[in-house]
């Protein structure tokens, strides 16, 4: 919804400090001694091998996920440029339990360059009075992506001791996050446990199945650290949610924090504008009770008073455009306080089993399986959340109520469960309501119920043991491409046929790592690098040098392999193997590329680590084709064929389709992952280049090849019919249709 404000900036908000959560009182999981246990009482054996280079050994990052003492709750769009204004908001918000307050005004007239560090100090100065924090949009900030690190720790340096300072606005919604990671971590480099707000644009923004590939990216750039956020609006004008947005952007995000080792922060929706109805008391409750049950963190009202300065289509909130408390301050303090006292126990645990109890709405969630221990009985419509501690102290249960207009009776068979309820009102444990094996819970709309699971657990579905370690280690990096077609996540994935890829990037030729955390100290003889892309493109920006360096701590570095000059058997996945050694870091780390855009680039399909006892294969087939077995895909049926003159083609070269069938038929190009009125992003529709035939559907002809460079295209971002643009990277399908929309062929190729 911000993406609709015209006349003011909105300020992002990353996991803010909590007055109760001082940066003295946040934990962090304990980092890995240098000297593990591994079989008994065993001691790993000493690394038998080579110091690696300095220009490799920086220290691994340390990636378990910041655990505060509450879950914090965010006021976004607050006015606190002059005295009266300040303490009667700071009045209010105290009495609401906010926590931090992000997009402050500290002038009548929103200037961009008017925020600097001398207008802040007072405003965080009283909000410390009233025990909250403040986020500083600080221009300099604002434009930290334009800065060096030098100067971007400089500008922290001023901020470190400030009373009533919890961290710093970056940037909102960028297509591409990645290059803001530095100025993160610069940050981060003088106040380790400051909070930085880079706010993701949500999932509809990108194409079908890349966006936990983006958080992902940018949760792998970042150091120690750090929280992931989104905003997606799910109230419509019609009084009904969209599930199906609602729920796929949580989920990815919580997977994505999960395996990148962040916290999580989602803004709710307290405010109306053109499809978006104003949030009822109902409504609210349910956008924050579900967002916790999805594991998030930090919740941010979307806004705390009616935008000030913008156009008519906003509603009040829950401040009116004359900073006066509407009906839902009174629902807002009530929900907040609730919040807090269960999230004492939400902010120390991970959701890592979320099931719904109804399918309403097709791919949008995991239905409750039928096997699972907790079992939905009568029409309970419900969200059913695993939690479980990170300190290893046990499972929380979680249900939300998935009506937002009325009270719902919940009930679940839980056997022999033992099950304490957290109090809302207290924060204190008592009996949960269970009678003959069977919970009944009465909540009000959108409400939730919190339970401790006492003894024994709540069993879950055993993750499949993979011998490549890579797909259970935690990855960072130092690069990522960015260009939506690489991704660092999918070199540890576990799939190796695909030629999906991941990209280190450097403009200078400076050294690129991927580091993979196992998690504790293993056995390790053997690295695979596969080369990422397909047929011709396979192995074009494989590394030209690199080092494959283990440790046990992150901290001393040993060379495993090195390679100067690599030229690969194109037709082999290029197999390492080196002395056994306990290790529990692996890094890969790259000193010479090949050249794309003007910047050195290293590619890889997949790395794959091993403890291997002789039952890898060592003769493993690459992905690789020469360019004349590069033939093209072609599907018949009847009087119906659809061909493509290649698999692989070169961005920007032509595309030549040839196609055969019924006069009324028609042919649609997609990516490969989209689908049609389902996802969002970026997608291809073929049109006749006739003038007078653009609103019309890329009619069959006959045995005629057309090229797709002389087609017309359309987007949902854009749906106008406009002239054809290069096809990007990535894997395509052209379809043919009959006159009723039903599939008859399909033919596939990649752009590489």
């Amino acid at each position: 919804m911000k993406r609709f404000v015209r006349l003011i900036a909105f300020v992002i908000v990353f996991a803010a400090l909590s007055a109760a959560c001082s940066p003295g009182r946040i934990t962090e999981e304990k980092p890995v001694e240098s000297v593990k246990k591994t079989d008994g009482d065993a001691t790993p054996a000493p690394l038998d091998l080579p110091s690696a280079s300095g220009i490799i050994s920086g220290e691994a990052p340390r990636k378990n996920p910041v655990t505060r003492d509450n879950i914090i709750i965010n006021a976004y769009l607050v006015q606190l440029q002059n005295e009266e204004l300040r303490r009667k908001q700071l009045e209010y918000m105290k009495q609401a339990e906010i926590d931090v307050v992000s997009h402050v005004y500290v002038d009548d007239v929103w200037v961009a360059d008017g925020h600097t560090f001398e207008k802040y100090v007072p405003i965080m100065r009283d909000a410390a009075g009233y025990g909250l924090k403040i986020y500083s949009r600080d221009y300099l900030v604002q434009t930290g992506a334009e800065r060096t690190d030098e100067e971007l720790r400089k500008i922290a340096e001023r901020y470190r001791d400030l009373e009533g300072f919890c961290g710093f606005y970056v940037v909102d919604e960028p297509y591409d996050p990645n290059p803001y990671a530095r100025v993160e971590n610069a940050l981060r480099s003088v106040i380790p446990d400051c909070l930085v707000n880079i706010n993701f644009l949500p999932r509809g923004a990108y194409p079908e199945g890349t966006y936990y590939k983006r958080l992902t990216d940018f949760g792998s750039l970042v150091n120690y650290w750090g929280t992931l956020s989104l905003d997606v609006y799910c109230f419509d004008k019609n009084g009904g949610v969209d599930e199906f947005q609602l729920f796929r952007n949580y989920d990815d995000l919580r997977r994505a924090g999960l395996d990148t080792g962040m916290n999580t922060a989602v803004y709710v929706q307290s405010v109306g504008y053109v499809n978006y109805r104003r949030p009822s008391a109902g409504d609210l409750r349910y956008n924050m009770t579900a967002a916790l049950a999805y594991g998030v963190k930090e919740l941010k009202f979307f806004t705390w008073e009616k935008p000030w300065g913008a156009d008519s289509g906003y509603t009040d909130a829950i401040f009116d455009a004359d900073h006066m408390p509407t009906e839902l301050f009174g629902e807002v303090c009530r929900i907040n306080k609730k919040i807090h006292n269960i999230g004492k126990y939400l902010a120390s645990g991970d959701a890592v089993a979320v099931y719904h109890t109804r399918r309403k709405t097709a791919g949008a969630y995991e239905v409750l399986p039928d096997d699972f221990p907790v079992k939905a009985t009568g029409k309970t419509d419900a969200i059913v959340s695993v939690i479980e501690r990170r300190d290893g102290g046990g499972q929380l249960l979680m249900i939300v109520n998935k009506d937002f207009k009325k009270e719902q009776t919940l009930t679940f068979g839980v056997g022999d469960l033992n099950l304490k309820l957290v109090d809302g009102e207290n924060g204190e444990l008592t009996a949960a309501p269970v009678k003959d094996g069977v919970l009944t819970l009465a909540l009000e709309a959108g409400d939730c119920a919190l339970m401790v699971v006492d003894g024994d657990v709540i069993s879950l579905p055993e993750k499949r043991e993979d011998p490549n370690l890579a797909v259970a280690a935690r990855l960072t990096a130092t690069s990522a491409a960015g260009d939506g077609t690489a991704f660092l996540c999918n070199v540890h994935d576990g799939v190796y046929d695909d030629g999906a890829r991941a990209a280190l990037v450097s403009s200078d030729g400076a050294p690129q790592y991927m580091t993979f955390d196992l998690g504790t100290v293993k056995r390790v003889n053997r690295v695979d690098l596969y080369p990422g892309g397909k047929g011709p493109s396979c192995f074009r920006y494989f590394p030209e040098s690199f080092t494959i360096a283990v440790s046990q701590d992150g901290v001393k570095w040993y060379t495993a392999a090195e390679e100067k000059e690599f030229s690969p058997d194109l037709y082999k996945v290029p197999v390492f193997r080196f002395t056994p050694v306990d290790a529990r870091y692996v890094r890969v780390a790259v000193t010479g590329f090949g050249q794309k855009g003007g910047k050195g680039c290293a590619e890889l399909g997949e790395v794959a680590i091993y403890n291997d006892d002789g039952t890898v294969p060592d003769d493993i087939r690459s992905l690789y084709a020469p360019p004349e077995e590069n033939a093209g895909d072609s599907a018949e049926d009847g009087s119906r064929t659809l061909s493509v003159n290649k698999k692989f083609f070169e961005k920007g070269e032509p595309i030549m389709i040839t196609a055969a069938g019924e006069k009324s038929d028609y042919l649609v190009l997609y990516p490969v992952a989209y689908v049609p009125g389902r996802d969002a992003g970026v997608y291809y529709a073929c049109f006749d280049n006739a003038p007078e035939a653009r609103r019309s559907w890329f009619t069959v002809s006959n045995g005629v090849a057309s090229s797709v460079l002389e087609w017309f295209c359309a987007t949902p971002q854009n749906p106008q019919v406009v002239p054809f643009i290069d096809v990007p990277e990535g894997e395509y399908k052209v379809v043919m249709r009959d006159s009723g929309g039903a599939v008859k062929l399909e033919v596939f190729f990649t752009v590489i």
